[in-house]
């Protein structure tokens, strides 16, 4: 989070310029400044935990609704695992009925010919009787030697007829029977047939509903994890900006230290010794001169939401960085964000800083002349590429550096 985190270094910073070596009202004033950047901090805290409190909200919503849905999941499953079952019995029913015709109607096969086959014997043995050279009636009348044997010999010639008449119109029924058997199968059949497509088309639709609650909650359980990502976002930021807050107010606490035990600053008498400029030291309308020789690749004033309290001028790693006017050294070390940083206090309550360095020349409470080296170019702290964070405090406010130079 760059934005948090260079305002959380840009109000120590300006803190700790605004407290070291000033009386009693700046140093109110600059753990005023970091109270205020730990109170914002735990605003925006605050802010995230709003936030969580909406995404947990909305994953409670969410699971709600995928309750429901796995409710109708659920029962619908029930409904599509006894359709499925009607529709295997029924699947079974019909193709018992598939067997039962296809029986009957090799039954109707075989009754017809034993019908036909009847029939033919039938007619043969009339043809036989009526063709053959066999005595006729009158022959056997005649021949016969009693009324008894006329008699038996009439009945069996009857008796063979009516046989023969008897079996075709037996097979003629069982040919009747079968054909209407075979016909009410057919018909319970077709009726089965009709049943079982009515399930199966119910079936499918019970299946498709399915699918499309299963889509549905999944659909949900994606929106839901969506919604905990950001969830743990937020709690990570939420953290970050309760431990900046906690960073700022522990950096106030020392500060406070700092200012309370430093000596007081004394302005440099004719009888000091200081270094003197260096020969390209160009002196400004001011009495500052640049810090360094380069480009300055960001301006004093708003960047990212924020104020950026000074310039940034780019330089080669290890260019030597001079103090920009002559002053006593109130702060050499590492702050933050910052990196290794010098303070330097000048005359009538102005300061310089000097931030991101690979390395410091000069130690708090000594004095240093005007274009002495007071350190080397570097990026320490929260930089993105070598260059000097170069800042002018007045009264502990930030003022725009390119004023002074």
């Amino acid at each position: 989070m760059p934005n948090a985190f260079r305002m959380s270094v840009w109000i120590s910073f300006g803190i700790a310029l605004a407290g070291v070596g000033f009386a009693s009202a700046q140093t109110t004033k600059s753990r005023h400044d970091l109270e205020h950047g730990a109170s914002e901090a735990r605003s925006r805290a605050a802010e995230a935990r709003a936030d969580e409190q909406a995404l947990a909200g909305d994953i409670a919503t969410q699971s709600e609704r995928i309750d429901v849905v796995e409710d109708d999941i659920s029962g619908l499953s029930g409904e599509l695992a006894e359709l499925e079952g009607q529709l295997s019995r029924s699947r079974a029913r019909l193709g018992a009925l598939e067997a039962e015709v296809a029986e009957k109607t090799r039954a109707l096969a075989w009754a017809r010919a034993q019908v036909q086959i009847a029939q033919r014997h039938l007619s043969k043995r009339v043809v036989d009787i009526y063709t053959s050279d066999e005595p006729d009636t009158l022959a056997v009348v005649l021949g016969a030697e009693s009324l008894d044997e006329l008699i038996d010999a009439i009945d069996m010639r009857s008796r063979v007829v009516e046989s023969d008449t008897h079996i075709v119109g037996q097979i003629t029924a069982l040919r009747v029977r079968v054909a209407e058997e075979r016909a009410r199968a057919a018909l319970l059949r077709k009726k089965r047939a009709t049943e079982t497509a009515a399930i199966e088309h119910h079936t499918n639709d019970r299946r498709a509903a399915l699918q499309r609650l299963v889509a549905r909650r999944d659909s949900l359980a994606n929106l839901r994890s969506a919604r905990q990502r950001s969830l743990a976002s937020v709690q990570v930021q939420r953290r970050q900006w309760e431990e900046q807050a906690d960073a700022l107010e522990a950096e106030s606490a020392r500060l406070a230290s700092v200012i309370t035990d430093a000596p007081p600053i004394q302005q440099p008498g004719s009888e000091e010794r200081v270094a003197t400029p260096t020969p390209a030291a160009q002196l400004s309308p001011s009495g500052f001169v640049w810090p360094v020789g380069g480009t300055v690749v960001s301006p004093y004033g708003q960047r990212w939401g924020r104020l950026h309290a000074g310039i940034d001028i780019a330089a080669p790693a290890g260019t030597p960085i001079v103090a920009s006017g002559s002053g006593q050294v109130v702060y050499a070390g590492s702050m933050s964000g910052y990196g290794l940083l010098v303070v330097i206090q000048h005359p009538g309550g102005v300061a310089t800083a000097y931030a991101h360095n690979s390395s410091i020349s000069v130690s708090v409470g000594q004095p240093v002349g005007q274009g002495q080296t007071i350190a080397a170019v570097g990026c320490t702290g929260h930089c993105f590429g070598d260059h000097v964070h170069f800042e002018v405090r007045v009264a502990g406010s930030p003022v725009d550096p390119m004023g002074y130079l």
